[in-house]
C-alpha cells in the first residue's frame, strides 16, 4: 500500500500558529513538515510505501491541490495533518474523512481514539467530521482524490493552551512520530484489511 503523507496548508501559508501564536513561525505546516520524515520513517519500517508531498508539488495552496498532489505520486491512502484553533474553551481531536464512505468513517474513529490517547486530549465528538460539513472545510481535497482521503486534527493546539502544552511535549519527545505508524497500521489493518 502506498501512502501519501502531506503537511496541512502550505509553506507561504502555514495555517494556525501553535498557542494562539505564542510559538512565532511554528504553524501548522512547519510542525507537519518537521515531523512527517519521522513518521514516513516508521511507516516503512512497517511495510508500507510512503511517498513524501504537499499542496505546493501539484501548483497551488488550497484544498483541492493536495488531492491532486496525492493523485500524482499514486497513492492508495492519503494523511494531511493540520491542528484545530478555535476558541480557547474548545479542545479534543477528531480526524475528517469522506462523508460518503462508511469504510473512511470506520478508519477515520479508530485513528482519532489513537491520536487522542497518545496526546491525552478528549475525543471531539465522536472522533470523526463526515466531508462536506456545513462551512465545506477541504471538501475539494476529499471530493478530487482517488484514494481514501483523511485530515488528522489531533487536537486544538493552536487556541487552547492545555491541548497545546499536550501536543507539544509528544511532539518534542519524539514519541508523537515513534507512536503514530503504529496506531495508524492498526486503523489500516482492521478496516482496509493487510
Amino acid at each position: 500500500m502506498r501512502i501519501a503523507l502531506l503537511p496541512g496548508h502550505a509553506q507561504t501559508s502555514e495555517g494556525a500558529e501553535m498557542c494562539c501564536g505564542h510559538f512565532k513561525g511554528y504553524g501548522e505546516w512547519t510542525l507537519a513538515a518537521w515531523c512527517i520524515p519521522q513518521i514516513a520513517k516508521g511507516l516503512r519500517e512497517l511495510g508500507y510505501d510512503v511517498v513524501r508531498t504537499q499542496r505546493s508539488d501539484a501548483g497551488g495552496t488550497t484544498p483541492s491541490y493536495s488531492a491532486k498532489a496525492a493523485n500524482a505520486v499514486g497513492a492508495d491512502l492519503a494523511l494531511e495533518f493540520h491542528f484545530n484553533s478555535a476558541g480557547a474553551k474548545a479542545r479534543g481531536g477528531m480526524v475528517m474523512h469522506w462523508g460518503k464512505s462508511s469504510t473512511g468513517k470506520a478508519f477515520a474513529r479508530l485513528l482519532a481514539q489513537g491520536i487522542t490517547s497518545l496526546i491525552g486530549v478528549p475525543l471531539l465528538g465522536d472522533g470523526t467530521l463526515a466531508v462536506p460539513t456545513p462551512d465545506n472545510r477541504g471538501t475539494e481535497a476529499f471530493r478530487k482524490s482517488r484514494m481514501p482521503f483523511f485530515m488528522l486534527e489531533p487536537c486544538f493546539a493552536g487556541s487552547n493552551e492545555a491541548d497545546c502544552l499536550a501536543y507539544t511535549q509528544r511532539l518534542l519527545s519524539g514519541e508523537w512520530a515513534r507512536r503514530l505508524p503504529g496506531l495508524i497500521d492498526n486503523a489500516i489493518k482492521k478496516v482496509y484489511g493487510s
